[in-house]
């Protein structure tokens, strides 16, 4: 998608989450939902977060974002007891503030286990000891981890197994290419075997249509999430169960 040019002004206020699920593919249901930033302006006009992060990373103001987002999901979920995700950057695993600020902000959080961060593969790859230590304050304070984008960048897995994670996010692509390409049946099927053995949750993101869908199912993966069951949304319409 090509980056288009932000011409409106605009403040960290006007960026807001989005909301897509992540499927139970065996109840049929929403397992958690991830929480996406969408700046919106006065415009109306809706921008992903790469047609805007360049912006707030020359101001400064990306930990004032990664504080802002959290607390409208917190606020959107408090009373719905549904999972969540919200992501975080490798410059949000270095700034204590923002993370004490986090997690005492769940401190009187009801189910605060519902709540858990996405950290990219290559991120965790390249920050060990700021993920460790990060994971080690969310597991006190019952919060989750999720690895997002396994599979898309170079690097061992089973390094990342050694993380105390509750989930793996598979990129899209290796769904994309598995029938074709014999490495990435095998990188699959290792990851697999893995997650098994430490169990681990592990979800298929960006699986766009129904021909992708029928292969995660075949590999009998539980979790999946894409544009096959929802685009990014600003509301959801929560049941009753």
């Amino acid at each position: 998608m090509p980056i288009r040019e932000i011409s409106e002004a605009f403040t960290v206020d006007d960026i807001v989450p989005y909301f897509q699920p992540i499927m139970d593919l065996r109840s049929q249901g929403v397992w958690r939902y991830e929480c996406l930033a969408r700046l919106i302006t006065q415009g109306d006009k809706t921008f992903l977060p790469s047609e805007f992060l360049y912006l707030l990373e020359r101001e400064r103001h990306v930990s004032t974002l990664a504080a802002n987002m959290f607390v409208q999901c917190a606020k959107y979920f408090h009373d719905v007891n549904i999972p969540w995700n919200i992501n975080i950057t490798a410059n949000d695993l270095t700034n204590n503030e923002l993370i004490d600020t986090l997690i005492t902000h769940l401190a009187n959080y009801p189910n605060p286990e519902r709540v858990s961060f996405e950290i990219t593969a290559s991120t965790a790859l390249l920050n060990p000891q700021q993920v460790f230590g990060f994971v080690d304050k969310s597991m006190h304070a019952g919060i989750g981890v999720f690895i997002d984008n396994v599979g898309s960048c170079p690097g061992n897995i089973k390094a990342l197994m050694n993380i105390p994670v509750r989930g793996i996010k598979l990129a899209g692509g290796l769904i994309r290419h598995y029938e074709e390409q014999e490495a990435v049946r095998e990188y699959v099927a290792h990851v697999l075997s893995l997650c098994d053995q430490h169990s681990v949750c592990v979800v298929a993101e960006h699986i766009e249509d129904e021909n992708q869908l029928e292969r995660v199912m075949r590999l009998n993966i539980r979790y999946a999430q894409g544009y096959v069951f929802s685009p990014p949304t600003e509301s959801i319409r929560f049941t009753a169960h």
